[in-house]
C-alpha cells in the first residue's frame, strides 16, 4: 500500500499527516507531569485482579476520585490545546471514553487465539463507523509504566514503531490510523497505560450542540464495545467465547471470504434442492435464510470452543 504522508515542523502536536490514515504524534510529556504519572501508577496497580491477564480495562466512571483527578489535572495540561490547528477551533475532551488499561501481551501471542484482546493486539482502527466532515477524535495513548523493551505499537502505514514508557505519548485518529501491538521478547512486560480522548473541529463551521451530538455517537459505541469485548477477553463462560471471538474473527480477512461463501452455498441450496428461484423478489429470503444459518454455524462453533475449554481446559 502506498501512503502519501508529511511529516510536520511547526508547533503542532502532531508530527505526521495523511488524508487517509489521520494525524499523528509521538512525543513526551513535560517532565513536571512525571510525579502524578507514577502517582496514577501505583493507585491503579491495586485495581489489576491478575497480573496474568492478557489485558484489563478500567474505565473513567469506574475510577477512585483520586485516579479521576490526577487524570483530569493530565487532561488539561496546555500541551493538549495543540490539537487544534486553527483559530476558529472547537476542543473538548471526552472523559466517558477515557481509561486506564493494564496490557500483558504473551510472547508469540499471535500463535493464540486471542478472542476480546483482538480488539488491541492485532492490526485495527479504533472506530471504522464514523466519518464526519471536518470533525476528528482522537485517542492519545500516555505510558505510566518503565521497562518496555519489548512490546511495541506499529503504525503500520506510517511505518512507524514505538515502544511506550513513563512519559511517552502516541496520538492517532480514532478512526482511521490502522496500528498494531508487536511483541518481540520472550518474557512476559506488562505495561500500565492511560488512554485519553478529545474531539476537534478546526475551522469549525458547526455550532457546539452539533459537536456534542456527535460525541454521543461515540460515547454510545464505545459504551457497546468495551462491554463486549471486556466480556469475550480471557473468556471462561459460554457468552465469553460468543462475544471473544465474535471480537476476533472479522479482524482476520477470511472471515469475509467465509461469510460470502456460506452465501453462495446457501443460493445453491435454496435454488437446487427447495427450487427457490434467484431473483429480486426472493432477495430478502435468501438473505433471511443465510443469516440463520450463519447464526446456527457461529453458535456451533461457540459450543466447540466453549466445550473444549470446559473439558481440556484449551482456549
Amino acid at each position: 500500500m502506498f501512503l502519501l504522508y508529511i511529516k510536520i515542523r511547526m508547533t503542532s502536536i502532531f508530527t505526521y499527516k495523511s488524508i487517509t490514515e489521520g494525524n499523528i504524534g509521538i512525543g513526551k510529556l513535560p517532565y513536571y507531569l512525571t510525579p502524578i504519572l507514577k502517582n496514577t501508577t501505583n493507585e491503579y496497580m491495586k485495581y489489576i485482579p491478575d497480573y496474568s491477564s492478557t489485558t484489563y480495562h478500567t474505565y473513567y466512571n469506574d475510577l477512585s476520585p483520586i485516579l479521576k483527578s490526577n487524570i483530569d489535572y493530565i487532561q488539561k495540561d496546555g500541551l493538549f490545546k495543540k490539537i487544534c490547528e486553527s483559530e476558529n477551533c472547537i476542543l473538548r475532551s471526552i472523559p466517558e471514553m477515557n481509561e486506564l488499561y493494564y496490557s500483558n501481551p504473551k510472547p508469540n501471542f499471535m500463535a493464540t487465539n486471542l478472542y476480546g484482546a483482538a480488539a488491541n493486539l492485532i492490526p485495527h482502527r479504533d472506530c471504522i463507523l464514523f466519518r464526519f466532515s471536518k470533525i476528528q477524535v482522537y485517542r492519545m495513548i500516555i505510558g505510566l509504566t518503565n521497562n518496555n523493551n519489548d512490546t511495541i505499537t506499529n503504525l503500520i502505514n506510517f511505518g512507524i514503531e514505538h515502544k511506550i514508557n513513563r512519559g511517552d505519548f502516541m496520538i492517532f485518529d480514532f478512526d482511521k490510523t490502522l496500528h498494531q501491538v508487536k511483541k518481540t521478547g520472550i518474557s512476559k512486560t506488562y505495561r500500565i497505560l492511560l488512554k485519553l480522548h478529545y474531539i476537534v473541529c478546526n475551522n469549525c463551521i458547526y455550532s457546539e450542540r452539533y459537536i456534542q451530538g456527535i460525541t454521543w455517537f461515540y460515547k454510545i459505541y464505545y459504551l457497546i464495545a468495551r462491554y463486549t469485548e471486556q466480556i469475550g477477553t480471557d473468556p471462561t463462560t459460554f457468552i465469553g467465547f460468543f462475544y471473544g471471538i465474535l471480537w476476533e474473527y472479522p479482524f482476520y480477512p477470511e472471515f469475509f471470504y467465509s461469510i460470502l461463501l456460506v452465501f453462495l452455498i446457501n443460493m445453491i441450496f435454496l435454488n437446487k434442492l427447495l427450487g427457490l428461484r434467484v431473483s429480486i423478489k426472493n432477495i430478502h429470503k435468501f438473505i433471511g435464510y443465510s443469516l440463520v444459518n450463519i447464526g446456527i454455524l457461529y453458535l456451533n462453533i461457540v459450543c466447540f470452543f466453549y466445550f473444549r475449554f470446559k473439558l481440556f481446559g484449551i482456549k
